[in-house]
């Protein structure tokens, strides 16, 4: 086995367990994490999972975006019919 082929069998699976986390629902993202809690891992890993905080972005498609507050006055849209 060349280094290359060594380097893509590591990357490879490594970016498509990224983009499934990154892509997963909140809820699955918490319930995942609470079982990676249970597997020996290092405490900060382990105390973020319990806590809730297994979520990769900061979107607004999870819990983790509060800094979004909806508008307290509705907004007036205009919609001119073109001539």
């Amino acid at each position: 086995m060349s280094l290359q082929a060594l380097a893509v069998a590591i990357i490879v699976p490594l970016a498509a367990l990224y983009a499934v986390w990154t892509l997963m629902g909140a809820s699955a993202r918490r319930r995942v994490g609470a079982w990676l809690a249970t597997w020996p891992l290092p405490a900060a890993w382990t105390q973020r999972l319990r806590r809730g905080e297994a979520s990769a972005c900061g979107c607004d498609g999870c819990d983790a975006n509060t800094a979004k507050a909806p508008p307290s006055t509705p907004t007036v849209i205009r919609v001119h019919r073109r001539r």
